[in-house]
């Protein structure tokens, strides 16, 4: 129903601009008028997600209670833990978690994993919440000696 409306519209407009040569030139300044507002609003829209990963640092978040289980197949891996903002004026919308497992033998360490992922969470300033996520891995990591797990916040999306 809404686009058949649209085209009878559209269709009204066409024949007004072919009959009417002021209405036409009035039609093209209001054309011309209304994407470049669309324009403006799509490049403060764009201004505004670029800052949105500029205001909070990595320092003002931390990591806690950070633990590992085998996921639903041999090459993911379920990473829970607890996510403190340390903030004053902002809260967190969601960050880009990296985790990296390391092969520790003869007192060597060497990076047999890494993977990146975006993990939507939202914590108030000075609060903290728990989370569980799953890492899929490209490969099945193999470690021949302990394995040790890292975890670095590698983005942080705040408003």
């Amino acid at each position: 129903m809404l686009r058949i409306a649209v085209f009878i519209v559209l269709l009204l407009l066409i024949l007004l601009a072919v009959y009417f040569p002021r209405f036409r030139r009035s039609l093209g300044m209001t054309t011309i008028l209304l994407f470049g507002a669309i324009g403006v609003i799509i490049w403060q829209d764009t201004q505004e997600r670029e800052l949105e990963f500029e205001r909070i640092s990595a320092e003002q978040v931390q990591l806690l209670q950070m633990q590992v289980r085998p996921g639903l197949n041999a090459r993911s891996f379920v990473v829970a833990g607890r996510l403190q903002n340390l903030a004053k004026d902002y809260t967190i919308l969601s960050i880009q978690l990296q985790a990296t497992i390391k092969d520790c033998h003869n007192g060597d360490c060497e990076v047999v994993g890494q993977e990146e992922v975006s993990l939507p969470i939202e914590v108030p300033s000075n609060q903290s919440r728990d989370f569980s996520v799953t890492i899929p891995f490209s490969v099945i990591p193999k470690t021949i000696g302990e394995s040790a797990w890292e975890y670095k916040i590698v983005k942080i999306r705040a408003r």
